[in-house]
């Protein structure tokens, strides 16, 4: 299929459903099962399809959601970006028509981890704690070094070649090999349909999401999976000694960041791109270990949260 010649998102994956939440329609798959609903947030670009590895591997033991926000995969087209608190209210609207009740615990990787966390920040009742992988943070900008800080609409000034497509291509190619085929296969002709467009498009109010967050620590208990190793695909637009740099700043972020009794660890081996993709065994792991972590947040004295930037 030609990369710029689009998918009808009129035809559904080969499971789950479309579901109407204000006025257009969320591709959404669901599975029932003891609580909390685990709901899962891929990063700019990506699917919830991208996420089946960690999803399918939750599923026996636990309630899960996945699916496509607005302007992404199959759900109806939108103007973007978008701010964070839309993404939460429209995650909102999800959850009730799907009539997923109580508190539900989130699954966000890169960007869908800033959506996670003002969800977290607007809905705190409805947050039983957060899975974040490799997420974006609020102080991202204060604590990069400033030659990699991100200037307003940054995003719009990547020029994507063909040469990005084409490796692009060979990576998704690469971390969806063992996906099941006819997943498979979905996934990789939507993201060839694509052409590397709906993640820069996502991603350029940057600084503004940044805004929303606020500085202060994650709005609920919260496992954080840091990525360990350097990113093929970021490395195509910066230097490997910077997105070291990057890695550090951002483990001191995260752990500045972690509420008291939550958990950060690094995965050595894992890229940003792919911790989400790769790593289902270690998101599952870090699901349960955040039973603990919520339970122990339970005991802490009330009034020791934060007010988040509204």
């Amino acid at each position: 299929m030609d990369p710029e010649t689009p998918i009808d998102t009129a035809a559904p994956p080969p499971l789950g459903r479309f579901v109407e939440v204000d006025g257009r329609r969320l591709w959404v798959d669901m599975r029932e099962g003891p609580g909390p609903c685990v709901v899962f947030l891929p990063g700019s670009g990506d699917v919830g399809l991208d996420l089946w590895r960690a999803y399918d591997r939750i599923a026996p033991s636990r309630a899960g959601v996945i699916y496509d926000r607005g302007g992404t995969g199959w759900s109806s087209s939108v103007a973007l970006p978008r701010t964070a608190a839309a993404v939460a209210e429209e995650l909102e609207g999800l959850l009730r028509a799907l009539r997923v009740e109580g508190a539900v615990v989130l699954v966000g990787h890169s960007l869908g981890g800033a959506y996670a966390q003002r969800f977290a920040q607007l809905y705190p009742g409805r947050v039983a704690g957060m899975v974040l992988l490799d997420p974006v943070h609020g102080a991202w900008n204060e604590a990069m070094p400033d030659r990699l800080r991100i200037a307003v609409n940054a995003s719009s000034t990547v020029v994507v070649t063909d040469e990005h497509r084409a490796a692009a291509r060979r990576w998704r190619d690469a971390v969806t090999a063992d996906l099941p085929p006819e997943i498979r296969h979905h996934v990789r002709e939507r993201h060839r349909s694509d052409a590397l467009r709906t993640g820069p498009r996502e991603g350029a109010n940057f600084t503004e999401i940044l805004d929303e967050l606020g500085t202060g620590p994650f709005a609920a208990p919260t496992v954080v999976l840091q990525a360990g190793a350097i990113d093929p695909l970021q490395a195509q637009f910066r230097s490997v000694g910077d997105l070291r740099l990057q890695l550090d700043a951002l483990r001191h972020m995260y752990a500045t960041a972690l509420p008291e009794g939550s958990i950060l660890r690094e995965l050595s081996t894992a890229t940003h791109s792919d911790i989400a993709l790769r790593f289902a065994e270690d998101v599952a792991d870090a699901v349960s270990d955040l039973d603990a972590v919520v339970a122990g947040a339970a005991d802490q004295p009330a009034g020791t949260g934060h007010e988040p930037r509204r």
